[in-house]
């Protein structure tokens, strides 16, 4: 498996992980995921396959590594995922959105070549996966789920799942700031303005 934490290890090894993970974001925004080879990342990143194995196992591997260095870099904490802090939650999605932002045209290009794949089941199973251990050590901090784990952790990376989609079909519509503040009143519950009471006249017949 993957060691999937090259922050603490040398320089050139760090310069690896990042050349693998951009020729795989490179090939998947321009091939399904299950039409991608190994010959193509590693000829996309000038990595031999050699050195390939020695930190991954296969895509799928590699694919993962991608997902957990993102959810780590936008800060996925306990705090985040337990909802209850809407501070924090909208730090969390302004820290998403910025980084889907940036790289806006090569994750809708992502999402174009393999919404009809495998890869989105794949990303969806391994968010979950991350979800649960995040739940697991969340309860551990005091933190208690009223949901079952695997409900909540299946229903919650759903929501997240569709948050990016959402931004990335209605990017064009939205600035930032707005989308990320309906998304709050979203999962707020906050959805309609108090009916007014203003009272109606009627006229007498």
């Amino acid at each position: 498996m993957s060691r999937n934490n090259p922050s603490k290890e040398h320089i050139t090894v760090r310069r690896t992980y990042a050349l693998l993970r951009g020729a795989f974001l490179k090939e998947l925004s321009m091939l399904p995921l299950e039409q991608i080879t190994l010959t193509e990342i590693c000829n996309t990143s000038l990595v031999s396959r050699s050195t390939f194995y020695r930190y991954f196992e296969d895509k799928y591997d590699l694919l993962h590594y991608c997902l957990l260095s993102l959810i780590e870099e936008v800060g996925l904490t306990e705090e985040v995922i337990s909802l209850q802090n809407i501070d924090s939650l909208k730090n969390f999605l302004t820290i998403l959105i910025e980084h889907i932002s940036e790289n806006k045209i090569q994750y809708q290009k992502i999402y174009q070549a393999n919404k009809d794949g495998d890869l989105i089941r794949i990303l969806r199973k391994g968010l979950q996966d991350i979800l649960s251990d995040k739940l697991r050590s969340a309860e551990e901090n005091g933190y208690h789920a009223k949901i079952a784990s695997p409900i909540f952790s299946s229903m919650l990376g759903d929501l997240f799942f569709s948050i990016i989609k959402c931004y990335l079909e209605e990017a064009d519509q939205f600035d930032t700031e707005t989308f990320i503040e309906n998304v709050s009143l979203f999962i707020r519950r906050d959805f309609f303005e108090p009916i007014s009471q203003t009272p109606v006249h009627t006229h007498n017949q």
